[in-house]
């Protein structure tokens, strides 16, 4: 067994007012028998929305990155060592104002900003920018819609990158987009004429490889509480086809009787899927399954959260070190074994001797990322809709009217366009 590392963060609100965040990160060590949580790596200087990344360094270091969000401005990040956390390097990424994705590509990292839908080179030691980037640009971006860039993901020898459209009210949504960029490390990154394919559901936002496939996990557009979005899908592509956008797009699952629920992360072991499958009830609790199936016709239950479990992180992934099953529920880490998952070898709770120490009021999970043993890292990110992911103005206002909720209802969208208007 390996010891392996994972990173988290946790966030809570005072009762100052307007209420002030408050965020800490720390980690989870994995010696393949127990599972040990070492809080407050980091919490002084992060606010309500702390983020963490892993990933192996220049030199094969596993190192994870601790940064935070505020509106339209570029946060320093902090690097620790994984195993040995000691004194952090400190970068800030003036291309990069909200982190979404950090992946190691070649010798370099590639980090995605999610309000600019930009992607920027950093190098790998240093952890400074290169220079290099890529913004989408407006000809891949439908008319009427924002970009947001999503996910990265290495996948066969190349960089993907997801984008997902939705207009300035974040009410209507345009057909996600899947992009194989040519990357030439330390000077440029484009992508080619045959290079791209728009035709995956809209709000997609989770990436996982099989054989020649690719799967997508979307969301359908919004979400709300009480139902489900009957357009969410699970799909999957070619994404070794030398014409990605020529390449189907076929739809593998959709809602139905059976699984009233979207689609919110899938991975694989070998040919077993992970699909976690949730929608909010009329008291914005999820409620849904985590299920694994190796046809996608037949599912056996891991977890049954039907009845609605509290918490806005949700998220499910395989990792092969040690063979783990990572979910993150709600307002807890669930670590299962997938040889035998019925019970978890582990339930993580926001408690004190668990994932945060005595006397702290961290309440809310806020980010999960798989380190790894070997450099492998997988980031558990979880749907976070444009309210939760965005770092505009109009997020930030929007997010004090949910008062924590992940999407506005219609009254609330229609106060927040009376108040722009007249500010």
């Amino acid at each position: 067994m390996a010891t392996t590392f994972t990173a988290y963060s946790v966030y809570y609100y005072d009762n100052q007012t307007p209420p002030v965040g408050h965020g800490m990160a720390g980690r989870i060590v994995d010696n393949g028998s127990t599972l040990t949580p070492l809080p407050d790596l980091k919490k002084t200087d992060l606010n309500g929305d702390p983020k963490v990344e892993g990933f192996a360094d220049g030199g094969g270091t596993l190192r994870i990155a601790v940064t935070d969000y505020t509106a339209g401005t570029a946060r320093p990040a902090y690097v620790y060592g994984a195993a040995v956390p000691g004194t952090p390097a400190t970068a800030t990424w003036s291309n990069v104002t909200n982190l979404y994705s950090l992946v190691k590509f070649g010798s370099y990292l590639y980090a995605i900003d999610y309000d600019n839908a930009r992607v920027v080179e950093i190098n790998a030691t240093t952890y400074a920018q290169t220079g290099v980037s890529y913004t989408l640009p407006a000809g891949l971006t439908p008319s009427g819609f924002i970009a947001h860039g999503q996910a990265l993901a290495v996948v066969g020898g190349n960089l993907y990158g997801l984008f997902t459209f939705v207009d300035s009210a974040w009410s209507n949504y345009a057909n996600s987009l899947l992009v194989r960029f040519t990357v030439s490390g330390g000077s440029s990154i484009s992508v080619g004429a045959n290079a791209y394919n728009g035709n995956f559901a809209k709000n997609a936002f989770s990436l996982a490889p099989q054989g020649n496939d690719l799967y997508v996990a979307a969301i359908g557009g919004s979400q709300v509480a009480g139902s489900y979005n009957p357009a969410s899908r699970l799909q999957k592509s070619d994404y070794t086809a030398a014409n990605l956008g020529a390449a189907a797009v076929i739809d593998v699952l959709s809602p139905s009787a059976t699984f009233p629920y979207e689609f919110r992360d899938i991975s694989f072991k070998g040919t077993t899927a992970y699909i976690l499958l949730g929608a909010y009830n009329s008291s914005w609790q999820m409620a849904g399954k985590l299920v694994s199936t190796s046809d996608f016709s037949t599912f056996a239950t891991i977890n049954d959260f039907s009845g609605g479990a509290p918490g806005y992180f949700w998220s499910a992934q395989y990792t092969a070190d040690n063979d783990r099953i990572w979910f993150a529920r709600g307002k807890q880490i669930l670590v299962y074994s997938a040889s035998s998952p019925a019970a978890p070898v582990a339930t993580l709770g926001l408690t004190a001797g668990s994932l945060i120490s005595t006397g702290e009021l961290f309440d809310n999970l806020n980010d999960l990322a798989y380190v790894g043993a070997l450099g492998a890292r997988t980031t558990l990110r979880g749907y976070r809709s444009p309210l939760q992911a965005s770092r505009t103005a109009r997020a930030v206002q929007g997010r004090t009217l949910a008062a924590g909720r992940p999407e506005l209802t219609a009254e609330q969208l229609a106060l927040l366009d009376e108040d722009e208007a007249t500010a």
